[in-house]
């Protein structure tokens, strides 16, 4: 049996979070949604992140934007990362999908207490009307144009 194979040692989390992609995007007649994965270690910094974008460059790029970030204390950070770096029109729904994963992360027995306490809680932005309200995707999300 590999080391690790039954989760003993395993002392990382998957998150996930999914968002409708705009219809000019080239691979939306694949994919109508963006998936985004994000592991994490036991502090909350991405060690790994993949998505359904199509193209290699998209996926290793913003994966780039998030590994070594941390989704408990950085979350600030990262969505400026993005906003600034990522220009592609897959990028309203790449955030939306961010949010959701802040969400589940916020809602995790390991990390749920040091979310609220860290003040990034992704309820406390649905509570001020923020765009990580659940089935409530932002209709600037769907921008027209080019994939990434």
């Amino acid at each position: 049996m590999a080391a690790g194979a039954g989760g003993d040692d395993l002392n990382t989390y998957l998150f996930s979070g999914y968002a409708r992609l705009p219809q000019d995007v080239s691979h939306q007649n694949l994919h109508r949604r963006v998936g985004l994965v994000v592991e994490v270690d036991e502090h909350g910094v991405v060690t790994a992140c993949s998505s359904t974008l199509l193209m290699d460059l998209a996926r290793d790029f913003f994966a780039r934007l998030l590994v070594g970030r941390s989704v408990v204390a950085e979350r600030p950070e990262i969505e400026a990362a993005i906003h600034e770096h990522y220009l592609g029109h897959s990028q309203a729904a790449l955030l939306f999908a961010l949010h959701q994963v802040f969400e589940a992360v916020d809602l995790s027995v390991p990390f749920g207490a040091r979310g609220r306490e860290a003040g990034g809680s992704a309820a406390k932005g649905r509570q001020a009307g923020g765009s990580a309200a659940k089935g409530h995707e932002p209709a600037d999300s769907h921008a027209k144009g080019r994939e990434a």
